[in-house]
């Protein structure tokens, strides 16, 4: 790691701290987190607390970027991230407003997220920022509607995969950390590795928040952009499989939801306790650091397996 790296890490986290001290000071108070009155009966507790902390992530990283590694690649990947921000910022805000848990149609964000993930691989593909490859590790796309059908599954999908993950008190925040320096390990693409660690950087201070019991929550606004940041690490450094793997968590989450919707509309009954996953261990008497510690363990486990992999294709 040399030292323009270093210094883009080490001032993403300072900017992250300057701005959790302005959020705390002037903005805990008008973003309160409502919680949803059917999920485990010990979230009741969070009512009220601060939401939307993914801003100052947000806010911290394109800031460090744009100041100290403004290349058209990280620029083109910025813009993804805020797309996304901006659709969950909207979902967050609507729900103070609204006093609920649930303000926005899940199929008008699903439609914002899909026209914003094919827009973006358009640009991307147009202007030639980086080489689009699809690299889904046991298939690749033979033709360019495959390719940009799987890829917008692949942004969309992580993204509310680390949406559906955003759960339980440190749970996301700290599933991604890991994710993030693995990437840092195995790639060497510099583009990745600076967006990677300032990213890192301003999570790291998010996550002394954020740990059990969690004095603020990232919200949509921070699932939903730092869902589209993995995915676009993917396909910038092009290993999409990669992220598949490392991050097996949020594809678990992910399944979990689709195969219990489904389940309970053709049987009128449920697999799990509860989804998503994370639900159904607690429910099952896990505490939530319980679900934490093992989670993350399952990252790391994944992640052994994907050095094992990279090494193995070059």
């Amino acid at each position: 790691m040399d030292s323009r790296s270093l210094a883009i890490f080490y001032l993403s986290l300072i900017l992250s701290i300057l701005g959790f001290r302005v959020y705390f000071k002037y903005f805990r108070s008008l973003l309160p987190k409502h919680v949803r009155d059917y999920g485990p009966k010990t979230h009741l507790a969070k009512e009220g607390t601060p939401t939307m902390g993914g801003m100052v992530i947000l806010l911290s990283t394109l800031l460090t970027l744009l100041i100290m590694y403004p290349t058209r690649e990280i620029i083109v990947l910025l813009g993804l991230i805020t797309g996304y921000a901006i659709v969950g910022g909207i979902d967050d805000y609507s729900g103070i407003k609204k006093r609920s848990s649930q303000p926005l149609k899940g199929r008008y964000k699903f439609i914002a997220e899909c026209i914003i993930s094919l827009f973006w691989l358009w640009i991307v593909r147009r202007y030639n920022i980086f080489e689009i490859k699809g690299n889904f590790l046991l298939f690749y796309p033979n033709s360019l509607f495959w390719l940009y059908f799987l890829e917008t599954v692949f942004i969309v999908g992580i993204a509310n995969g680390v949406n559906f993950t955003d759960g339980i008190d440190g749970l996301a925040g700290t599933i991604i950390s890991i994710l993030l320096l693995f990437i840092i390990l195995l790639i060497k693409n510099p583009n990745v590795n600076v967006l990677s660690l300032a990213l890192l950087g301003s999570l790291s201070v998010f996550l002394f928040y954020n740990v059990h019991p969690a004095k603020l929550i990232m919200g949509d606004v921070g699932s939903l952009s730092l869902g589209a940041s993995i995915a676009g690490l993917g396909i910038a450094m092009g290993k999409e499989w990669l992220v598949l793997i490392l991050g097996v968590i949020f594809i678990l989450e992910n399944l979990s939801v689709m195969i219990q919707v489904s389940y309970y509309k053709l049987t009128g009954r449920r697999i799990f306790k509860m989804s998503p996953l994370h639900h159904h261990f607690e429910l099952s008497g896990w505490s939530e650091p319980q679900v934490v510690t093992r989670f993350s363990l399952l990252t790391l486990l994944a992640g052994i397996l994907g050095v094992y992999i990279n090494g193995f294709k070059g």
